[in-house]
C-alpha cells in the first residue's frame, strides 16, 4: 500500500486549505471526505455570497475569538497561525487565482461575484494543479499509530484503506450536520488520547421561556437594528453587544444575539433594548411627554411607531408590559410611562430556556483541547505526527468570517508544518 506523506481527514475548509499547503511544500497528499463532494461550510458562507474573512490588523482579529482554559487562550492559541497566513494573505492567495474580493463597510470580505461557490471552485483547481487526490465518500472510523507514521480504518472495513507518515484531523465540529458535520473528530481524537471539551452549539438563535415570550408570538420576522443587548447572569452583567436582533417563532437570533450565545447558558437573561440610537431615559421619557402633550388620542402603539418600533412590534412590547396595545397615551400613568421608557433604554429581560438545533449552529463551541496542541506547529503533544486544523479544536469566532480565517490559517500551519514532518 502506498504511504502517503500526509493524509487529511476531512474536506472542509481547513482540510482543503491544509491540503494545498502541504502540496505546495512537495508532500504527496490524500484528503479524505465522508460526503459526496467537498467543500464543507464553504458553498453556505455568508449566506451563499461566500464572507471568507474580515479585515483588521491581527491583534485586532484575534479579540473575536474564544476557547480554552483563560480568556485569552484561544488568542495566544492561533496568534502564530494567523501571523503565518493572515487575512491579507487569504485576499492575496484568491486574487492572485483569479477572485478578487471585495470588503463591506462592516469589514467583512467577500468575492466580488458575491457567490461562494467561486472560492471552492479556487480551491479545488489549486488542489488539482498541486497534485492532491481527494477520495470522496469515504468515513473514516479509526486512526492507527503503525511504524513510521498512521494507519487510517473506514466504517466497515478490517484493513487499512491508507496509510500516512502524517495524519491531519480536520473533520469540523458538529454544527450543521447536512453539511456532514457528525463530531467524528472527537471521537477519532480521544481514541489517540486527547481530551475532548465537551461541543455546544455556537453562533445559535436562543430559545427563550415560552411563557415570556407569548406577547411576543406575532413579531416573529421583525429585526431591530443596531440595538444593544445585554447577557445576565444570577444578576450580573456577562457581556454586551450591539447589533441587529431577529425575532424568531420560539426566540430571538440576530448578529448580535448570535454572537452572544456563545457565552449563553440556560437560565440567563438577555436584556434586549429596542432603540437603534443611545439615548438615556431622560432623553425619552421627554419625548413621550411631548407626544402626549401634542398627539394625546395617539395610542402607545403608534408612539413607539414613530420612535422606531416597527408596529406589530410595537402592540407585542405594550401587551408584556401589562398594558392594552390600544391605551391614549393621554391615558398612561406616569409609573406605566417610565416602566415603557426603561423597558425601551435598558431592554426587555428574555429568559433563554435553551438554544436552537444544531443545524442552526454556525460553529461549535468546545472541541480538542488546546493545551494538548503545539500551537506553533498544530501538531499533537501526545502523538506526534497527528495534526489538528479548524472547528475540530477548542476555538469559536463570531459571525463575520472569522471562523472561516481561522479555519483557513490553521489548515494553513498544520499542513505546512505536516508536510516537513513528512520529509524529516
Amino acid at each position: 500500500m502506498k504511504i502517503w506523506d500526509v493524509v487529511v481527514i476531512g474536506g472542509g475548509p481547513a482540510g482543503l486549505f491544509a491540503g494545498i499547503a502541504a502540496a505546495e511544500q512537495g508532500a504527496q497528499v490524500l484528503i479524505l471526505e465522508k460526503r459526496e463532494k467537498p467543500g464543507g461550510k464553504i458553498p453556505v458562507s455568508g449566506g451563499g455570497r461566500g464572507n471568507l474573512t474580515h479585515v483588521g490588523e491581527i491583534p485586532e482579529l484575534l479579540r473575536h475569538y474564544q476557547g480554552g482554559e483563560t480568556p485569552d487562550a484561544a488568542a495566544r492559541f492561533l496568534k502564530p497561525a494567523l501571523y503565518t497566513f493572515s487575512n491579507l494573505d487569504l485576499m492575496k492567495f484568491f486574487s492572485a487565482r483569479g477572485l478578487p474580493l471585495g470588503v463591506e463597510p462592516d469589514g467583512r470580505v467577500f468575492p466580488k461575484t458575491d457567490r461562494a461557490e467561486d472560492a471552492l471552485r479556487v480551491l479545488l483547481s489549486e488542489l488539482e494543479r498541486t497534485g492532491v487526490e481527494i477520495r470522496t465518500q469515504t468515513r473514516v472510523s479509526k486512526i492507527q499509530k503503525v511504524a513510521h507514521g498512521f494507519a487510517i480504518f473506514a466504517q466497515g472495513l478490517a484493513t487499512p484503506i491508507a496509510r500516512g507518515s502524517s495524519v491531519i484531523l480536520a473533520t469540523g465540529g458538529r454544527s450543521c450536520p447536512s453539511l456532514g458535520a457528525t463530531g467524528d473528530g472527537y471521537r477519532l481524537a480521544a481514541e489517540l488520547g486527547h481530551r475532548v471539551v465537551p461541543p455546544r452549539p455556537a453562533l445559535v438563535p436562543v430559545v427563550v421561556a415560552s411563557q415570556v415570550f407569548s406577547p411576543f408570538a406575532e413579531s416573529t420576522g421583525i429585526t431591530l437594528r443596531g440595538v444593544g443587548v445585554t447577557l445576565i447572569r444570577r444578576g450580573k452583567t456577562v457581556r454586551k453587544a450591539r447589533g441587529g436582533v431577529l425575532f424568531t417563532h420560539q426566540g430571538l437570533s440576530g448578529p448580535a444575539v448570535l454572537n452572544l450565545s456563545r457565552d449563553v447558558e440556560p437560565g440567563d437573561i438577555l436584556r434586549v433594548s429596542f432603540l437603534s440610537e443611545v439615548k438615556d431615559t431622560s432623553a425619552v421619557e421627554r419625548e413621550f411627554l411631548a407626544q402626549a402633550r401634542n398627539h394625546g388620542r395617539r395610542t402607545i402603539s403608534r408612539a413607539l411607531q414613530e420612535l422606531g418600533l416597527p408596529l406589530r412590534l410595537a402592540r407585542a412590547l405594550v401587551r408584556s408590559l401589562g398594558m392594552a396595545a390600544e391605551t391614549r397615551l393621554a391615558e398612561l400613568s406616569r409609573e406605566g410611562r417610565r416602566a415603557l421608557v426603561e423597558t425601551l433604554v435598558e431592554g426587555y429581560p428574555f429568559p433563554i430556556a435553551g438554544f436552537a438545533s444544531w443545524e442552526e449552529a454556525m460553529v461549535t463551541r468546545g472541541g480538542i483541547a488546546l493545551n494538548e496542541v503545539d500551537h506553533k506547529t498544530m501538531e499533537s503533544l501526545l502523538v506526534r505526527g497527528l495534526f489538528f486544523a479548524g472547528e475540530v479544536l477548542d476555538i469559536d469566532g463570531e459571525t463575520g468570517g472569522y471562523n472561516l480565517q481561522a479555519a483557513f490559517s490553521t489548515g494553513f500551519l498544520a499542513g505546512k508544518s505536516a508536510a516537513q514532518k513528512a520529509k524529516d
